[in-house]
Protein backbone atom coordinates (compact mmCIF):
# COMPACT_ATOMS: atom_id res chain seq x y z
CA UNK A 1 0.00 0.00 0.00
CA UNK A 2 1.46 3.71 -0.85
CA UNK A 3 -0.15 6.83 -1.00
CA UNK A 4 1.08 9.94 -3.30
CA UNK A 5 -0.15 13.40 -2.45
CA UNK A 6 -1.23 15.41 -5.71
CA UNK A 7 -2.15 18.56 -4.08
CA UNK A 8 -1.12 20.93 -1.25
CA UNK A 9 -4.08 23.57 -0.18
CA UNK A 10 -1.80 24.74 2.71
CA UNK A 11 0.69 26.05 0.80
CA UNK A 12 -1.28 26.81 -2.49
CA UNK A 13 1.05 24.82 -3.91
CA UNK A 14 -0.68 22.47 -6.56
CA UNK A 15 2.20 20.64 -8.34
CA UNK A 16 5.38 19.93 -6.99
CA UNK A 17 5.78 21.61 -3.97
CA UNK A 18 6.11 21.47 -0.06
CA UNK A 19 3.61 18.60 -0.04
CA UNK A 20 2.68 17.85 -3.31
CA UNK A 21 4.68 14.62 -5.19
CA UNK A 22 5.03 13.03 -1.15
CA UNK A 23 4.90 10.06 -1.36
CA UNK A 24 4.35 6.98 1.55
CA UNK A 25 5.35 5.22 3.25
CA UNK A 26 8.95 5.08 3.44
CA UNK A 27 8.84 1.06 3.46
CA UNK A 28 6.16 1.70 -0.05
CA UNK A 29 7.47 -0.37 -3.15
CA UNK A 30 8.95 0.87 -6.24
CA UNK A 31 6.45 -0.36 -8.49
CA UNK A 32 3.03 0.60 -5.96
CA UNK A 33 4.38 4.18 -6.34
CA UNK A 34 5.14 3.91 -10.46
CA UNK A 35 2.12 3.16 -10.80
CA UNK A 36 0.65 6.36 -8.24
CA UNK A 37 2.44 8.77 -10.32
CA UNK A 38 0.95 7.02 -13.16
CA UNK A 39 -2.17 7.88 -12.34
CA UNK A 40 -3.57 5.43 -10.73
CA UNK A 41 -5.22 4.62 -7.25
CA UNK A 42 -8.56 6.22 -5.19
CA UNK A 43 -8.67 10.04 -4.70
CA UNK A 44 -8.63 11.15 -1.10
CA UNK A 45 -8.38 14.07 0.57
CA UNK A 46 -7.39 15.15 4.22
CA UNK A 47 -9.09 18.01 6.36
CA UNK A 48 -8.60 20.02 9.53
CA UNK A 49 -10.86 19.92 12.63
CA UNK A 50 -12.74 22.95 10.84
CA UNK A 51 -13.28 21.24 7.50
CA UNK A 52 -10.72 22.92 5.68
CA UNK A 53 -9.15 21.15 2.81
CA UNK A 54 -5.22 20.18 3.95
CA UNK A 55 -4.44 17.91 1.16
CA UNK A 56 -5.45 16.44 -1.89
CA UNK A 57 -3.76 12.44 -2.89
CA UNK A 58 -4.04 9.11 -4.50
CA UNK A 59 -4.14 5.94 -2.33
CA UNK A 60 -3.19 2.34 -3.30
CA UNK A 61 -3.79 -1.28 -1.90
CA UNK A 62 -2.13 -3.94 -2.84
CA UNK A 63 -3.34 -7.05 -1.61
CA UNK A 64 0.06 -8.45 0.20
CA UNK A 65 0.86 -5.39 1.15
CA UNK A 66 3.90 -5.01 4.16
CA UNK A 67 2.94 -4.65 7.67
CA UNK A 68 0.08 -2.03 9.45
CA UNK A 69 -0.87 -1.17 12.17
CA UNK A 70 -4.55 0.30 11.78
CA UNK A 71 -6.73 0.36 8.93
CA UNK A 72 -4.65 1.08 5.55
CA UNK A 73 -7.04 3.66 4.22
CA UNK A 74 -6.37 6.07 7.27
CA UNK A 75 -2.26 5.70 5.87
CA UNK A 76 -2.02 8.86 4.53
CA UNK A 77 -3.81 10.30 7.40
CA UNK A 78 -1.59 9.01 10.00
CA UNK A 79 1.71 9.39 7.98
CA UNK A 80 1.36 12.38 6.36
CA UNK A 81 -1.76 14.19 7.08
CA UNK A 82 -1.57 14.28 11.10
CA UNK A 83 2.24 14.27 11.69
CA UNK A 84 2.71 17.33 9.42
CA UNK A 85 -0.30 19.55 9.51
CA UNK A 86 -1.92 18.13 12.84
CA UNK A 87 -4.84 17.52 10.09
CA UNK A 88 -7.83 14.94 11.50
CA UNK A 89 -9.92 13.74 8.76
CA UNK A 90 -9.32 11.92 5.46
CA UNK A 91 -12.34 11.63 3.18
CA UNK A 92 -12.20 9.28 -0.14
CA UNK A 93 -14.23 10.14 -3.28
CA UNK A 94 -16.90 7.33 -4.00
CA UNK A 95 -16.51 6.42 -7.40
CA UNK A 96 -20.38 6.05 -8.45
CA UNK A 97 -21.79 9.46 -6.86
CA UNK A 98 -18.37 11.15 -6.87
CA UNK A 99 -19.36 12.69 -3.00
CA UNK A 100 -16.22 12.83 -0.63
CA UNK A 101 -17.30 10.72 2.48
CA UNK A 102 -15.20 10.49 5.57
CA UNK A 103 -14.07 7.72 7.19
Amino acid sequence: MAFLITRDFITGKHEDGYGAGVQGPRTARPSILTRLTAGEGEPFRILDDDGYVYYHGRFLDDSDAEAYVGEAEFQPLDCYGTPNAGAVTIQYRDPATGAWTAL
